[in-house]
């Protein structure tokens, strides 16, 4: 699932599969075996097999030790799904040489076509033909992509669409990480903010003349839950948000991000 390209991406490996594999594990080791039955009622399930291996071979939440599945990595990433996703995105996202980043980044790219793209297969199809580092690149992969993307904060399922919308990756980042290098309730430049944030969401191409469709809806929807408070300052270089008619916040100079974003 995060392998370096080329990866076929599978839809078994569901982010739900996988922490239900490592809460197992968290609470008793035992063999692969053992946990295939416990949580397939006994029944050969291809399905558990695959999610086990995300845990094991890409995350690396678990660990095989002298034929025993232990947890590898700190309990408390297991209290919610919240704690799970922040812990993975933390380490999934950093490799770039993944198809899950590839793809990811080629989505975000794309900006309001990804509308007239529509279904998943297009999806595939457009990013193998456009995108040399994206060949090979099935619909399969894509279906498999798509729930991970969506819990991982790229964006919200509608339908056959991923709504480009990156409030939850931010937030993810912003309540995990600021703190360590600014402080809350206090302004802070824009560009200083961006030069930051793009090590944690390299996802994201920062060099255009404005931010993506995807993060620009993220701070927006912060902006609008008071999260944050995107500001606009006299005589001071403005970042520009991708444009959305009738929107107020197409621009914003410095960023304000509150402490309650961490609640």
């Amino acid at each position: 699932m995060f392998k370096n390209h080329p990866d076929p991406m599978r839809m078994e490996p569901t982010p739900e599969r996988v922490l239900a594999v490592c809460k197992m594990i968290g609470k008793q080791s035992m063999s692969k075996e053992e946990l295939i039955q416990a949580m397939s009622l006994g029944a050969d399930n291809p399905d558990i097999n695959a999610s086990i291996n995300v845990a094991l071979e890409e995350l690396h939440i678990i660990d095989q030790i002298d034929g025993m599945l232990i947890l590898a990595a700190p309990e408390d990433i297991l209290k919610t799904p919240i704690t799970f996703r922040q812990f993975i995105s933390a380490h999934v996202f950093q490799n770039k040489e993944s198809t899950f980043f590839r793809f990811s980044r080629w989505v975000i790219e794309q900006n309001d076509r990804i509308f007239a793209l529509g279904k998943w297969e297009v999806l595939a199809a457009t990013a193998r033909s456009e995108s040399s580092a994206l060949n090979g690149m099935g619909e399969n992969a894509v279906l498999g992509w798509r729930f991970w993307a969506a819990f991982l904060g790229l964006g919200y399922l509608s339908g056959t669409i991923l709504i480009p919308n990156m409030k939850v990756r931010i937030q993810d980042v912003l309540s995990t990480e600021f703190a360590k290098h600014f402080s809350f309730n206090q302004s802070i430049r824009a560009d200083e903010f961006l030069g930051w944030i793009s090590s944690k969401i390299p996802e994201v191409d920062y060099h255009q003349d404005y931010l993506p469709l995807a993060f620009s809806a993220g701070l927006r929807t912060l902006n609008a839950l008071g999260l944050i408070e995107l500001q606009v300052q006299r005589d001071t270089d403005v970042v520009r948000l991708f444009k959305v008619d009738g929107d107020p916040n197409n621009t914003f100079s410095h960023i304000l991000v509150r402490e309650v974003i961490c609640k």
